[in-house]
């Protein structure tokens, strides 16, 4: 029996139907497809394996780890032993593995360690390599096997191993230093790649607290109602702005008319990092909603497999079939039809590439998609056929005026839409300027002085990080996104435009005194570098874990040796922040900050921080999660938070149960349930009547 291994149950399906008639044999809580009887497709859900330690304990360093089932570490994923059961089950059957799981280590390695440690090795084992879900590209995958890629496997494991032993043991050392100077229940984590990450934010944020402003000045002229900036542009000198103001005339010559066509190309076709950046743009998503939606796309067979960094689409995908199918979608039916109708077939491609995948396309196949789905699908059909569309043809106008001072002024306009015409999200605006002749008088109809600042270097946002942390080759293109929330998830950040929090700094700072290796870009960086030679063939796994090992033993030694020095600072910054999240605004009494008080056993009350001369307080539900909004409620002034209870959705609410609003809403609710008791009093006599 061929036993294939998919990644998840939603695939398996797909796999299974496009192979052959497939049936589902339900096997306890799980389950596998039966094609014929001697194909057998199971899903796995993700990792069903995972590292854990041979004994379990909380001191460090630790490196005595072995995969395990998901569910014997943790309670939350007991849910695999079902599938688990259902691997055991059919490997004793089996006498040959295809491993179908995503084309990357991490599918790799999730296939491998199945067929490992599930299954059982010393079958023949082979891989499906496919890049959609399409039922035709499945069936030419399964139809056209290839070797296992072993290489993509032990990559992934060093990976995983490397991971482990840098997150548990330093997160440990952290938390470990914290308890040594009387910190309790405090999580903290730091990793491979988040200590670098946070390094490169608290020096961006660094730079633009100390960054300090300097004035220049801008003089403009208005003429035939458009605003002409001086040729100077800046002047850092205000005395020297006033003098070229006071030398301007109020007439002036066209010196000058340069008129420029530039043919602007397409852009190439997404790859994922560049989805999430223009994503981000357009719909304001992060980069982990957009890896998400895009995952959901490309398992509804959509979309080709997201998590790419190629900006190529080479032939063999069947380019012009996949633009013929899309003609069947009316939504893209003209864009598709013209593409068809000029034969243009070729895209622009981008000089990134990737091995294992394609850029970024839409399969041809119709699906149903709707909300942030339907927006981010329609952001990727729309970028390809953009790419296979001519340049726009753009005109740039720059007209000088000599008016005792020079002075100049830039237009620009589309006269050939080329690709903007499929992309509707290109960011290009038309600034035409009147009609200007060489030698012809002007007026200037105004002149005025406009005072600026020099600004401080941008903040990133979470997907110019994501970028970032790209070109510095920092983690993977599936985990950057994971590692931006990590952070975000522990308070060493906050905001859109990514702000470190102070005790991000703290945290930054201490580990840059005492560990400095933690932050090392360069140190992460060479064992990326080395995991790609493992892929590639070119170094053993062993050594590479054995490399980042012997380099995170040396980080733990010093580590150890000031562990409670180390504790204290991070403690202080700690209670600091810990005080600030808990205000949730002003006592309408006294005017001190009101703060949420915890207490043993969920219960948690609002209290005034100059107790016990105000006592001023609100209760709050037990157990309930609130946080503070910074707002005051409209009806009677008191602070108002957002509260989640269980898993019901997090709602906002007034803290004062006796608010005027909240009355208001109790009797509507009355009325209401009045109304209701009304109408099924007559519904009831109605029926007895007919009765």
């Amino acid at each position: 029996m061929i036993l294939i291994i998919a990644e998840k149950p939603k695939v398996a399906g797909k796999i299974a139907s496009a192979i052959g008639n497939a049936k589902f044999v339900r096997v306890g809580k799980a389950g596998y497809y039966a094609v014929g009887e001697n194909i057998a497709v199971a899903p796995a859900v993700g990792h069903i394996f995972t590292l854990a330690e041979k004994k379990r304990g909380f001191d460090y360093p630790v490196f005595d780890i072995e995969w395990v089932p998901s569910y014997k570490v943790s309670k939350s994923a007991y849910y695999t032993k079902n599938y688990l059961d259902v691997f055991q089950m059919l490997g004793k059957k089996a006498d040959e593995v295809v491993v179908a799981c995503d084309y990357d280590i991490e599918g790799t390695l999730i296939g491998y360690n199945v067929y490992r440690f599930a299954v059982g090795e010393g079958k023949k084992l082979k891989r499906m390599k496919f890049s959609t879900l399409t039922p035709y590209e499945l069936k030419e995958a399964f139809e056209s096997l290839q070797e296992m890629d072993y290489e993509n496997a032990y990559a992934g494991e060093a990976r995983h191993v490397l991971d482990w032993y840098y997150g548990i043991n330093l997160s440990r050392a952290l938390m470990r230093a914290i308890s040594s100077a009387g910190g309790n229940r405090i999580t903290m984590s730091i990793g491979r790649v988040q200590g670098p990450t946070l390094g490169i934010l608290v020096k961006r944020e660094k730079e633009i607290r100390s960054f300090k402003p300097v004035p220049y000045w801008e003089i403009y002229a208005r003429i035939k109602g458009v605003q002409f900036i001086h040729e100077k542009e800046r002047f850092s000198d205000e005395k020297e702005a006033d003098l070229a103001r006071e030398r301007t005339k109020k007439e002036g010559v066209v010196e000058e008319i340069k008129k420029e066509e530039k043919k602007i190309p397409p852009n190439p076709p997404f790859d994922l990092t560049s989805l999430q950046l223009e994503a981000s743009r357009v719909f304001g998503f992060s980069p982990s909603q957009t890896l998400q939606i895009a995952q959901s796309l490309y398992e509804a067979s959509l979309i080709s497999y997201p998590r790419t960094s190629s900006q190529k689409l080479p032939a063999r995908l069947g380019l012009q079939k996949i633009i013929e199918r899309m003609k069947e979608q009316e939504e893209y039916r003209n864009d598709a039809e013209k593409l068809i109708e000029n034969k243009w077939f070729r895209p622009r491609e981008g000089a990134k590439d990737d091995p294992a995948h394609p850029a970024i396309h839409p399969t041809g196949i119709k699906g149903r998609v709707e909300g942030n789905e339907k927006k981010l699908y329609d952001l990727i059909v729309r970028r390809f056929f953009a790419c296979f569309a001519p340049p726009a043809v753009r005109e740039f106008v720059s007209v000088r005026v000599d008016a005792n001072e020079k002075y100049k002024a830039v237009g620009a306009k589309t006269k050939e839409n080329g690709w903007i015409e499929f992309y509707p999200y290109a960011n290009f605006k038309d600034e035409e300027l009147p009609e200007f002749k060489t030698g012809e008088l002007v007026n200037i109809e105004k002149i005025e002085k406009n005072r600026k600042e020099t600004k401080p270097p941008a903040r990133f946002t979470p997907a110019t990080l994501v970028k970032e942390l790209e070109k510095l080759h920092l983690g993977t293109k599936a985990t950057r996104s994971v590692i931006v929330d990590t952070l975000y998830d522990r308070q060493y950040i906050k905001g859109k435009s990514i702000e470190v929090t102070e005790f991000g700094m703290v945290v930054e700072s201490v580990l840059g005194k005492h560990s400095p290796q933690i932050l090392d870009a360069e140190l992460t960086r060479r064992i990326e570098e080395d995991m790609e030679k493992i892929q590639e063939g070119k170094m053993m796994k062993e050594a590479v874990i054995e490399e980042g090992k012997v380099v995170l033993t040396e980080i733990l030694s010093r580590f150890k040796h000031e562990e409670m020095e180390i504790g204290k600072e991070l403690l202080g910054s700690w209670k600091i922040m810990d005080a600030e999240k808990n205000i949730v605004g002003k006592c309408p009494k006294c005017g001190s900050d009101l703060r949420i008080i915890r207490m043993n056993g969920g219960k948690q009350f609002v209290g005034c921080s100059n107790y016990p001369n105000c006592r001023m307080a609100y209760p709050l539900p037990r157990n309930a999660y609130v946080l503070p909004t910074g707002k005051t409620c409209n009806a009677c002034g008191a602070p108002v938070v957002k509260v989640k209870m269980g898993k019901k959705r997090m709602f906002e609410m007034c803290l004062n149960f006796e608010c005027p609003s909240k009355k208001k809403i109790k009797k509507d609710n009355e009325k209401s349930a009045k109304k209701t008791s009304k109408g099924k009093k007559k519904s009831d006599r109605k029926k007895r009547v007919v009765e």
